[in-house]
């Protein structure tokens, strides 16, 4: 095979990656975001030994590394983000990730190699990048045609196409944008132009009907970032200069005055969140406690932090309970990639990402081949890039742009190769290493497929056996998903149906929820899963006069090694107290001081917490009546209830109990408060149940 034939082979294979961002599988457990990130590793895997060749091949292959301060520093990010992962809380989470996200040391591995790639073809052969331009060009407009077509057409409100997020597409259309304008001053055939143009406000679209306050933000100040870029290095006279910073303030004011000030901002995609925003911002605040959380969480590892993929495990960690006041929200991820790299890979992990993007501007200034334009196009790319990720996170949407637009400055090298050079134990080790890759990658899907598969058997006998079969495979990355998402689910549906033909089938499910549960004893999910399996068994036993007692004290053995490792997390303590209460009333076990110690041992904790307060009341009412009555009155003067979505929900409480002790404890303190027209409604027409309830009941 001859040079110019592998170049050939490698560009093919790297031209299909962007239509990876196509596919939708609905046979594995997350259809947008798995199959995609599997066929994306395949590909470059199968290109890794070729590409390897070609690099070994060359004369002085490291001086080619040398000098590339951008690649070393993403060498050099790599390097502290796995060592974070391998020193951090979970390393077996942070290396493979997890299936909803596809993310981890593994990935980000492959979107290294990815840029190694991009490098090589890029100065061997420059022309290459119109080539793979011309992909993602195609993959844009499919993209953003599904998206526009879902919002006007199906009427789909934020729709999200083929990448599975509104947001998503919102960053995938923000980056496409600058890079379509870095092929439009490169162009000089004015027909692609127009065609280039086109595409690019079609891409502007999908990114105003993805309504994405974050991307659109992102727009405005990678513009802002192209023309001072402009601005500053351009040598157009003075009065000009003058001009174009007058132009690009005025686009400042004029943006600012469309999002706030006019009623066309409301009507608009994409400007109708913004407008909403900045009108009540109380809709940011659950994620301004996230960042706090996460912050604090850094402050108490600041070196390298806990590793990647273990943000689910910080969030419990350091959780604060004033993020419940606007939102009852769970964070995987800050929803900030600055401070995700802080609490997963530290102050190096973060010192070394930012790097990347000094080596960035380092190689712009000193590029001679690219035109002014095209500088400027590249700056607002970066520029957009940070202000995104401000308020989200990347995804295999916004890497393979993101890459593929940092690795466009590259030049032409001078490539010399020596074909009798001796590299075969190098390409022998390189394609071993692709062949245990493409092991992985075929072993990872269908793992995820047979989860699928053999959920929807009703052989409950059948079923399970094949359950603890994944459950024994020597490495399962996606242990947990299948404990959650499949064993327990069927578990649950089977059981309800009443489809267990013997109670070993259950004991084979158990088996599979214990191994996840011991390979990852600190995921929340899992412990809430596997806890309330234990407490199914329970009642199983109990109810037929079965020996019980290991369950129960494996059931309280692991709610209280919880609550022991996330003490800030409430749900965790009142669940375990209302296990512990139902089965009190069942057995008049010897229980009650214990349950009244766990949920008051809480309250050193959460004495702010109204919710907490409504909880203890709820759990002790048919235990301890009048200390119940005290919890009331505790949580009902400490919720604020000015904030009406407090006082809808105990209403509400009260109303599905059939709980009047709630209703008049609420009356006692908000009768004469002023209150919208439907909270007044529904208060009046609780208290007609109420008063009606009673009278029927007398």
């Amino acid at each position: 095979m001859t040079i110019n034939n592998i170049k050939s082979l490698i560009l093919t294979f790297i031209f299909f990656v962007p239509f990876t961002l196509l596919i939708f599988d609905s046979n594995v457990l997350f259809p947008y975001i798995t199959t995609k990130a599997i066929i994306f590793r395949i590909l470059i895997t199968i290109t890794l030994p070729f590409a390897f060749y070609l690099f070994l091949l060359d004369k002085n292959p490291l001086e080619k590394l040398k000098s590339n301060y951008l690649l070393l520093s993403f060498f050099l990010f790599f390097f502290f983000y796995s060592l974070s992962g391998f020193l951090g809380f979970n390393p077996f989470r942070s290396f493979w990730g997890n299936a909803e996200r596809m993310e981890g040391i593994w990935s980000l591995l492959f979107y290294l190699f990815y840029f190694f790639i991009l490098f090589l073809l890029f100065t061997l052969e420059p022309n290459y990048k119109k080539t793979l331009f011309y992909s993602f060009l195609i993959i844009s407009f499919f993209i953003s045609f599904i998206e526009i077509q879902q919002y006007f057409t199906l009427g789909a409100k934020r729709p999200s196409a083929t990448l599975g997020n509104p947001t998503y597409i919102g960053f995938f259309n923000l980056l496409i944008f600058f890079v379509i304008l870095y092929f439009i001053f490169e162009e000089k055939n004015s027909l692609t132009k127009f065609f280039y143009f086109l595409v690019m406000i079609f891409n502007l679209i999908s990114l105003l009907t993805s309504e994405t306050r974050g991307s659109l933000l992102g727009l405005f100040i990678g513009i802002s970032a192209f023309f001072l870029y402009y601005f500053f290095f351009s040598k157009i006279e003075r009065i000009k200069k003058i001009k174009i910073f007058a132009f690009s303030l005025s686009f400042f004011l004029v943006f600012l005055f469309l999002i706030y000030y006019t009623p066309i901002a409301s009507k608009l995609p994409g400007f109708n969140r913004l407008n909403e925003t900045l009108r009540n911002p109380i809709s940011v605040f659950p994620r301004l406690f996230a960042w706090k959380i996460f912050f604090d969480a850094f402050k108490a590892r600041p070196i390298l932090g806990y590793g990647p993929e273990t943000e689910p495990m910080v969030f419990f960690k350091f959780f604060d309970t004033k993020i419940y006041e606007y939102e009852t929200a769970i964070f995987d991820r800050p929803h900030n990639k600055f401070v995700q790299i802080l609490v997963n890979s530290g102050i190096l992990g973060f010192t070394s990402f930012f790097l990347i993007f000094l080596s960035f501007f380092l190689f712009l200034f000193k590029n001679k081949e690219l035109n002014l334009l095209q500088k400027s196009s590249l700056t607002g790319f970066v520029f957009s890039y940070l202000a995104q990720n401000f308020t989200l996170f990347d995804m295999q949407a916004s890497y393979l742009v993101f890459f593929f637009g940092l690795s466009l400055f590259y030049p032409k090298m001078e490539y010399k190769f020596d074909e009798k050079k001796f590299i075969r134990p190098y390409i022998i080790l390189v394609s071993g290493l692709s062949l245990i890759f493409l092991t992985f990658h075929l072993q990872h899907y269908y793992i995820l497929y047979k989860m699928i598969k053999i959920s929807k058997d009703p052989d409950t006998s059948y079923t399970s056996r094949e359950f603890l079969k994944l459950a024994s495979l020597p490495v399962n990355p996606f242990l947990t998903e299948q404990a959650i998402h499949n064993t327990f689910s069927y578990f649950y549906y089977s059981f309800q149906k009443k489809s267990f033909k013997s109670l070993d089938d259950i004991y084979i499910i158990k088996e599979v929820m214990k191994t996840a549960y011991e390979k990852e004893p600190h995921d929340t999910r899992l412990i809430f899963k596997y806890a309330d399996f234990l407490y199914q068994l329970l009642l199983i036993h109990y109810s037929n006069n079965l020996p019980y007692k290991a369950y129960f004290d494996e059931l309280q053995k692991i709610m209280e090694k919880s609550i022991n490792f996330y003490p800030k997390n409430p749900e965790l303590r009142l669940i375990y107290a209302e296990y512990l209460a139902n089965f009190y009333k069942l057995s008049n076990l010897n229980l009650k001081d214990k349950i009244i110690k766990i949920l008051e041992d809480g309250e050193k904790i959460f004495a702010s917490y109204a919710r907490y307060y409504f909880g203890e009341y709820l759990i002790l009412k048919n235990i301890s009546p009048e200390l119940a009555k005290e919890k009331l009155k505790i949580s009902v003067k400490k919720y604020d209830f000015r904030n009406e979505k407090n006082l809808l929900f105990v209403l509400e409480t009260s109303e599905k109990l059939k709980d009047k002790e709630i209703f008049f404890e609420v009356v006692k303190i908000v009768e004469n408060k002023n209150f919208s027209t439907q909270t007044k409604e529904k208060l009046e027409q609780i208290k007609y149940y109420f008063l009606n309830y009673s009278t029927s009941s007398n």
